[in-house]
């Protein structure tokens, strides 16, 4: 009996994967087949979440580059052409008229001459070309604290990006067990309500020949007309199951999917761990701390830069140019001349309203927040990992204890059956031995489900998640 029981579930659960996921007019050949593993691979390919996450990453390290900027040369191109609508004229002493005075007898002009004169310097267009390079030579530690400020971003991008990944892997491991859930639970209603109405078949026999009462026949009736919405909304849950597990894959809504594989008790070694020891391994795997340690990196390195304000810089520039000047537009090569100079400046802040001192402060408070922010994201991944963790404990007991349930349960029912057969128990004892191995496996699959998913969820918290698949 219990051999055939078993293999009428089964039956029941190849008939659900046709019932529910084929089209109605026949059989398609693009359904989609999806294991576990399948499922986690397709929701890392196409999830829009992860790829923003993974374009985050590639932002951080462009920035790399763009920090390096900062303390590498700098060269850079020019050309100039200015024309002078009128060119500026300077008043100057006439030098030459106290030269000529020794001889001013033999020159009567000279008493006419101006003491000063006008004179232009420069001609009409004026074009110059060139380049200029410009090297830091000292910033006041803000060069250096930005190219490490740069490789902690990329750092914490790269932990954001493991966290989305964890936390989508997760997410899919959920939908994909509801699935089965739903598939287990529309096969233990089906199940129920086959011995429901075969019940009703042996009352109605029974009754046929005065061997059971109008009662007898009419609670009969009332248990299978009962179990029949349950049956409906276990195949509505089952379809809800299967549209969420498309969204989280990123799959469009005509996709036909099927699922392939079956709820396993997995022993795991975190059941023999101490709680203090899996705090410290989500301590120190845990993808947002990690985040959070490079995040409070790049606030310290910030002070450094908002201290290089009150610091003197130093640069070298370096100019190369050729200079050209006319009264006319006909310029040719002889008509250039070469520049070549090089200079160091130094540069010392000495009041700037204020700003330097304040961006100081700002940033010595954003550490400050960010260790407050550490204590806070640590207490509560400590106290999430220890309430997942309890749960972990608590699903386990709870499958250790419902494990044997559905066998005990079966075997009452067919004892029943056979006692009411012989007449020498009632119909009421059937249909609770009924109820109660309907109770037993939905017991049985739903803490099943509840022990993989409080694994994973374990798992996740600590950082490990990937282990467990």
């Amino acid at each position: 009996m219990e051999v055939q029981m078993r293999f009428k579930r089964e039956l029941l659960r190849l008939m659900l994967a046709t019932i529910f996921i084929l089209p109605i007019n026949g059989f398609s050949q693009d359904k989609l087949v999806l294991t576990l593993e399948k499922s986690v691979e397709l929701a890392l390919e196409n999830n829009p979440g992860l790829k923003m996450a993974e374009k985050e990453l590639a932002k951080a390290k462009a920035g790399i580059w763009e920090s390096y900027s900062t303390i590498l040369p700098q060269l850079s191109a020019s050309a100039n052409f200015q024309h002078s609508w009128e060119i500026q004229k300077t008043i100057i002493p006439n030098f030459l008229k106290p030269m000529l005075a020794p001889i001013a007898p033999m020159i009567p002009e000279l008493e006419q001459m101006p003491d000063f004169i006008e004179m232009s310097f420069g001609l009409e267009n004026t074009f110059t070309y060139g380049l200029t390079l410009t090297q830091p030579l000292y910033l006041g530690g803000a060069g250096i604290a930005g190219i490490k400020i740069s490789y902690a971003a990329r750092r914490a991008a790269e932990q954001s990006l493991e966290a989305k990944r964890q936390d989508l892997i997760f997410q899919t491991a959920d939908a994909f067990y509801a699935c089965l859930l739903a598939q287990e639970i529309v096969a233990v209603q089906q199940e129920a309500l086959a011995q429901a109405e075969a019940n009703l078949d042996n009352v109605v026999k029974k009754y046929n020949v005065g061997a059971a009462s109008d009662f007898d026949k009419m609670r009969a009736e009332v248990e299978v007309a009962n179990l029949k919405p349950e049956l409906i909304s276990a195949k509505n849950n089952y379809q809800a199951a299967f549209t969420r597990l498309r969204t989280i894959l990123g799959l469009d809504r005509d996709t036909k999917i099927s699922i392939v594989g079956q709820f396993e008790y997995a022993e795991d070694d975190f059941g023999n761990k101490k709680l203090s020891e899996i705090q410290n391994l989500a301590l120190q795997k845990r993808p947002e701390i990690l985040a959070l340690l490079e995040q409070k990196y790049i606030t310290k390195k910030v002070i450094t830069i908002a201290r290089s304000n009150f610091l003197p810089k130093l640069f070298l520039q370096t100019d190369y140019s050729y200079l050209a000047m006319r009264d006319d537009y006909k310029f040719s090569q002889d008509d250039f001349n070469k520049g070549f100079t090089s200079a160091i400046s130094l540069q010392i802040p000495i009041f700037q309203g204020f700003k330097s001192c304040k961006q100081y402060q700002k940033a010595k408070l954003d550490y400050k927040i960010m260790l407050d922010t550490e204590k806070q994201v640590n207490d509560g991944i400590l106290a999430e990992t220890e309430v997942a963790y309890n749960k972990f404990q608590e699903a386990k007991q709870k499958y250790l204890a419902v494990s044997q349930s559905v066998e005990l349960a079966e075997e009452a029912l067919r004892l029943a059956n056979m006692m009411y057969k012989e007449g020498t128990n009632t119909q009421l004892d059937v249909l609770n031995s009924q109820l109660a191995l309907t109770r037993a496996r939905l017991n049985y699959v739903s803490s099943l489900y509840e022990y993989q998913m409080a694994r994973y969820r374990l798992r996740r918290i600590t950082g490990t998640l990937r282990q467990a698949l």
